[in-house]
Parts: C-alpha cells; sequence; structure tokens
C-alpha cells in the first residue's frame, strides 16, 4: 500500500491488501471495476488484480462483465465476530419484542471505527418506514441516535480522534457537523443514558438509542428505535419508547 506508516516485521502486506480490497466494496460501491478496486483499496491494478483473482477462487468475490462484486460468503467473516460475541443471537427476541410494544421499528447496532453497523432489525409491525438498517447496512456514526450512544461508551479523546477522521457532512439542516458540537451530544448521550435525534440523518425521521452493556457495564451496542414526525413528535416518542428499550437492554445485560 502507498503512503503508510512503517510496519513491524510480523506485517503481511498481502494478507493486508486482500483485506483492503475486500474493505473497497460498500453499499455505494459495488459492482467495481479493476481501476476502481485498486484505488479504493490504494493499491497498484497488478496487485488489486491478483487479490481478486484469489477471492475469486476463494468464492468470496464474483465477476461479471470485467466489474466485480462480493459474494455472500464474504458474510462468514463479519459471523465469525458476531457468533464470538453472541450479540445477533441474543438479542434477536428482544428486538423483536420491542418492535412488538411499540409499534415501531427496532434494531440492534455496533460501532466499526466511525460507522455504525447494524446487526439485527425488525421492522414496525405497524408502520411502513422508508429507512430501514437492515442488518450489514452502514451508516456515518456522527449522524445516528446509536453513533451518539456507542461513542459515549469511549473516552473523550479517543472520540474526539474519530470525530475528525469522519467526512461529517450535512445530511440535513439539522445535521451536526462540527467536531465540539458533535461531542457535547455525545457527552449528553453518556450522562442520560440515551440520545435522541431529530431530522439530523433524513428528513422526517426521529431516532432513539440506548447503550447495551455486558454485565461488566461496557458498552458492547446499541438499541434503537425509529419513528417518523409525520405521526410523532421527538417528546413523545421518547416518553413512549425509552422506557421499554430501557428495560429490554437491562435483561441483556443479564445474559450478555
Amino acid at each position: 500500500m502507498q503512503n503508510q506508516p512503517r510496519r513491524s516485521q510480523t506485517f503481511v502486506s498481502a494478507f493486508a491488501r486482500g483485506l483492503a480490497v475486500i474493505e473497497a466494496f460498500d453499499r455505494t460501491h459495488a459492482p467495481l471495476s479493476l481501476a476502481e478496486v485498486a484505488a479504493r483499496a490504494r493499491v497498484d491494478r497488478a496487485v488489486a488484480r491478483r487479490m481478486l483473482m484469489t477471492l475469486i477462487e476463494l468464492g468470496l468475490v464474483t465477476e461479471t462483465q470485467r466489474h466485480y462484486r462480493l459474494t455472500p460468503r464474504v458474510l462468514r467473516l463479519g459471523y465469525s465476530f458476531l457468533s464470538q460475541t453472541g450479540i445477533d443471537g441474543i438479542t434477536q427476541p428482544f428486538v423483536a419484542e420491542v418492535a412488538q410494544r411499540t409499534g415501531e421499528s427496532c434494531s440492534v447496532a455496533i460501532l466499526d471505527e466511525t460507522e455504525v453497523v447494524s446487526v439485527v432489525h425488525t421492522p414496525s409491525p405497524v408502520h411502513k418506514m422508508g429507512f430501514t438498517l437492515r442488518p450489514g447496512t452502514r451508516w456515518p456514526a456522527y449522524a445516528m441516535a446509536s453513533g451518539r450512544v456507542l461513542l459515549a461508551g469511549k473516552p473523550d479523546p479517543e472520540v474526539r480522534v474519530l470525530l475528525g477522521r469522519m467526512q461529517r457532512k450535512p445530511l440535513t439542516p439539522r445535521t451536526l457537523v462540527k467536531v465540539e458540537a458533535i461531542l457535547d451530544a455525545v457527552r449528553r448521550a453518556r450522562e442520560k443514558g440515551f440520545a435522541l435525534l431529530d431530522g439530523e440523518l433524513e428528513e422526517g425521521l426521529m431516532a432513539l438509542a440506548v447503550p447495551i452493556r455486558n454485565r461488566n457495564g461496557d458498552v458492547v451496542g446499541s438499541l434503537n428505535s425509529s419513528s417518523s414526525a409525520t405521526r410523532n413528535t421527538a417528546k413523545r416518542f421518547c416518553d413512549a419508547v425509552l422506557p421499554v428499550l430501557n428495560g429490554a437492554t437491562a435483561e441483556m445485560a443479564k445474559i450478555l
């Protein structure tokens, strides 16, 4: 890789390049041409091609008309993490129950560096929502209620570093984009034990999130619920759903 810091003698460059090629694919960038893979992975085209050919042989990538995309088999990599933590299987019944009790969608998310990744989701049983957090989808942590409570589980200096690495764009007129403003919101989430966002990620979308903690008190994920401003106010939404979320996470903590 180009412009990378000096690595230790045990660092395996080829393996790192292969992972970089896998990470070149995301929700908005697939399928990709060879040139696009090389550019996004920051490797030479020859290196990108060798990595892609290897991934194709392993069944992790497929090629169609000189464009490449990941195959479902790559999910095994993510499932290895989820199996290790057990968070997906443990939380699924709670997520379904919260959705049933509140009538709103419910999901569980984890923090992956600067992004929130959904691992479990149950849609609203009564309302149709345009925005969904299907398992595997990624969203910018700075503009998510889940992102705020997940960041709140980290010390301020680390949060500041992560915010500095994010491309903080105004997704709506209400989106907080300045580091200090987001950091203040993260601190409030830490103090209150929840984060409530109204129209920051998408116009008319409200989101409420609380931290999921293990028995040691460590934040291991977030439990989230979403609603629409066309049928709810932020206060009514929070008053109705927050106790249900807190009750669910208290039960989760006993078995995580």
